[in-house]
């Protein structure tokens, strides 16, 4: 998906809303500020591009500004760490519900909602119980996502954000019990916003349910691109029965792929008028995508 006229503020949020919590001081926040503001992409002279191209070079701008190349790296281990300790309680209301796979399908869409680009700390994990039973599922596209499932030998799943990463190893451990796929999870090479690495995604033990690669992506781009990605990824796109896209980088950048159209599902939140208006849905509610 190409930006639309609403990406461009919100870009802007996230940018300022990043600098406040990681720059010194206001000089440092106005300094970024002006250079953000000097890319072509915000004035309106380019809509041939995709919202996670743009984030890549406002990222590099908070990096060289800061100093570091993973700003929000305590962070995302918050994120990690509060989503571990409500991880035994989801599990348990996960496998003792009537459909395990649609409830493990809701909270990880609902835990889409801890994300960098719509606030910078994301929304607390211990909130996301709460909301989770009040997510509506369209069912219609549930019951295309499990005939996916069903049929799928190999399946790659796209990662997305830290904290948001604890419920989808959960979904994976539901996808394993049920169907018995082989899954490979994937993380990003180079640290961008609060998307999860290589690191952070072992740190919560999905290692020891999945496969996990990086994407091999050595610059902070926040989405996935077939030709940017590493050969090895590739091949395990082109083998894979089914690809699990987490999040609206993907999603932005994967709905301009043609080769992976008829097994790609996209999960994530709506919390933009471009996705409602797609998706015909409300601001906040879960979207299932079967490419």
């Amino acid at each position: 998906m190409k930006i639309w006229p609403d990406c461009i503020p919100c870009i802007l949020k996230m940018s300022l809303g990043v600098a406040r919590v990681v720059m010194k001081d206001e000089e440092q926040v106005r300094r970024f500020m002006e250079e953000v503001l000097e890319l072509n992409y915000l004035d309106g002279e380019n809509w041939k591009v995709t919202s996670p191209e743009v984030i890549k070079d406002v990222w590099l701008k908070v990096i060289k500004v800061t100093g570091e190349a993973d700003p929000l790296k305590e962070i995302k281990n918050d994120q990690n760490r509060r989503a571990l300790a409500i991880y035994p309680t989801a599990k348990e209301l996960v496998l003792k519900s009537q459909d395990p796979l649609l409830e493990a399908i809701r909270l990880a869409i609902a835990a889409n909602s801890i994300d960098a680009m719509t606030d910078v700390k994301g929304e607390a994990p211990e909130k996301i119980i709460k909301k989770w039973y009040r997510l509506e599922i369209d069912s219609k596209k549930m019951s295309g996502l499990k005939e996916r499932v069903r049929k799928a030998r190999r399946i790659v799943y796209l990662g997305d954000n830290c904290g948001e990463i604890v419920f989808d190893r959960l979904l994976i451990e539901v996808l394993l019990q049920m169907y018995h796929p082989k899954i490979t999870f994937i993380t990003r090479t180079f640290p961008v916003m609060n998307d999860a690495t290589l690191q952070e995604v072992l740190s919560i033990g999905m290692g020891e349910i999945a496969q996990v690669v990086e994407n091999g992506v050595c610059e902070p781009l926040p989405g996935t691109f077939l030709k940017r990605i590493n050969s090895e990824l590739k091949t395990l796109i082109e083998k894979s029965d089914l690809v699990i896209s987490k999040g609206g980088g993907n999603y932005d950048s994967l709905t301009e792929e043609e080769k992976i159209k008829g097994k790609a599902s996209f999960l994530f939140l709506a919390k933009c008028y471009p996705y409602c208006h797609l998706h015909q849905v409300s601001l906040g509610d879960p979207i299932i995508h079967n490419f």
